[in-house]
């Protein structure tokens, strides 16, 4: 019997990632701008690589796109996190 995916937490940035399966894996790295990606694990399937071995990457490829993405919108967001310094103020 499956195991219930594990409580939402907002503050985690890889909870969209956790509990799913193959598809619902590659919906969200599509959505994440991974469509080629997608293309590759489904191409990795039909050439017989083991599931285990796709979804392990698949996984990971998943969580580092949501953590770029997290990281992205955080510079954006907080401009003292941004790696950009601010523009001068006018005089």
């Amino acid at each position: 019997m499956a195991q219930p995916p594990p409580p939402f937490d907002p503050d985690d940035p890889l909870a969209p990632a956790r509990g799913l399966d193959v598809d619902g894996l590659l919906r969200l790295l599509a959505q994440l701008d991974g469509e080629e990606e997608c293309a590759v694990v489904r191409e990795a399937l039909v050439a017989g690589v083991p599931a285990v071995v796709v979804v392990e990457e698949l996984q990971r490829e998943v969580e580092r796109r949501l953590l770029r993405a997290r990281e992205f919108y955080a510079e954006w967001s907080c401009p003292s996190r941004s790696p950009h310094p601010p523009p001068p103020t006018p005089r």
